[in-house]
């Protein structure tokens, strides 16, 4: 998946930790979320991003797990990118598998299984990642976070990672639906 050799502080748990959070944080922000903060807890780092229904229904729920899901992609593939490895937050991939159950449940369509909004959705954050201005994002996000840690701020501020991300990836378009037009619900 990388073209690039990993990173040696990879070899420190928290600084791995950082770069995974590191990928939340990006798809958040690709997916025109806000970043209210980002808690340094010891496992794991959390996103804090504004989540809520945008009107009370199914459509905005859905929305809601979709960009869960693709959040926790995010970190794996920031981890892969930089760490060459993905070794940090596995208990993750049960909740990725976990929602997509649910997907697949709330599905009007029978034939759509839950591995496939799985793979459907893997393969969405991957585009995600694809781009160099998005992978050259990683990094630099990380070693604030890592830094941010070692001065042990447990909460950062949204504003502040915000504004790192901002430096190499533009704010991308507001898409609605993405997910809700493969089940044919928008």
């Amino acid at each position: 998946m990388t073209s690039r050799e990993p990173n040696t502080k990879c070899t420190d748990d928290i600084f791995r930790l950082c770069v995974y959070e590191a990928g939340h944080t990006i798809t958040a922000y690709l997916l025109n979320q806000k970043i209210v903060s980002v808690r340094m807890l010891p496992r794991p780092p959390m996103t804090i991003s504004e989540k809520k229904f945008v009107s009370n229904n199914w459509n905005s729920f859905m929305d809601i797990l979709e960009h869960r899901v693709l959040e926790l992609f995010g970190g794996h593939i920031a981890e892969e990118v930089v760490c060459d490895s993905t070794a940090c937050c596995s208990g993750d991939i049960s909740r990725i598998d976990e929602l997509s159950k649910i997907l697949a449940g709330l599905s009007v369509e029978e034939e759509i299984d839950s591995e496939e909004i799985l793979f459907e959705l893997e393969d969405r954050a991957i585009e995600m990642f694809a781009p160099d201005h998005v992978r050259d994002a990683i990094l630099p996000v990380a070693e604030y976070l890592f830094e941010q840690d070692q001065l042990d701020h447990m909460e950062v501020s949204g504003k502040e990672v915000t504004k790192i991300i901002e430096r190499y990836i533009p704010r991308p378009p507001v898409e609605k639906g993405g997910f809700l037009k493969l089940l044919k619900l928008a």
